[in-house]
């Protein structure tokens, strides 16, 4: 009976040191780098950020916004439609980026999950190339069952810690982007104010021409002169 254990025993540890030579191992597991910033400063506004501060970056991204609206001169419709270009390709490289990152943690995974089922299946042809007493024969195959499902669990696991964090850096995008149009929309309104103050001075200063005539501004007690080039509507 001693010798019989010590065969199953010995077998076990041949086994085992087999499994810990052809096993991928774990120490690879995902995890979230905690000290990055909420939304990495390549997917910003400011086109140039690298790794800055977030009130640096508040700075920059300040700045951005007074550089767009500068002079007050061109249209305010030009000024949003260029704000909404930079968001979308800055959105259109976030997603590029996820994808690619999605990508190439499937591939790792289908690569560790292949060479773990192959060593599964080779230490199962390893037990049945010989001839081995029953107990050896459970316990052989209980030891490759609970390791076929430590390993899913663990990789189970990796795949949540992913999809997780994935899911909070595209939530913190998100809100950073509803955050930068809020921003966007109010100094947009006082551009635009802006800009038909400007309007209303420069016509102010550039008399009208019609028909020949140099024409100063209309009259306001002529409402029905609207629109009508008479030099009796201009005072």
């Amino acid at each position: 009976m001693d010798g019989n254990r010590l065969y199953i025993l010995g077998f076990l540890l041949a086994v085992l040191f087999t499994a810990c030579t052809t096993e991928p191992q774990n120490s690879n597991v995902y995890k979230s780098n905690g000290d990055r910033p909420l939304v990495d400063p390549k997917y910003t506004l400011n086109s140039d950020a690298k790794e800055v501060s977030q009130r640096k970056r508040e700075s920059e991204e300040a700045a951005y916004f007074s550089q767009l609206m500068a002079d007050g001169k061109r249209p305010p419709s030009e000024i949003r439609e260029k704000f909404a270009d930079t968001l979308r390709k800055k959105r259109e490289l976030f997603d590029r980026d996820l994808a690619k990152e999605r990508e190439s943690f499937t591939n790792e995974e289908r690569k560790k999950r292949e060479v773990f089922l192959k060593s599964q299946q080779q230490r199962r042809e390893q037990l049945n190339r010989e001839k081995h007493a029953r107990e050896v024969r459970h316990e052989f195959t209980s030891e490759l069952d609970s390791k076929k499902s430590d390993y899913f669990s663990t990789e189970r696991e990796k795949r949540a810690d992913f999809e997780s964090d994935v899911q909070e850096r595209r939530k913190n995008f998100e809100d950073y982007s509803r955050e930068k149009n809020n921003q966007f929309n109010e100094e947009y309104r006082n551009y635009s104010r802006r800009h038909e103050d400007l309007k209303k001075q420069v016509a102010e200063k550039i008399p009208e021409k019609s028909n020949g005539l140099t024409l100063g501004p209309p009259r306001r007690d002529a409402p029905l002169c609207r629109g009508r080039a008479s030099a009796k509507c201009w005072d």
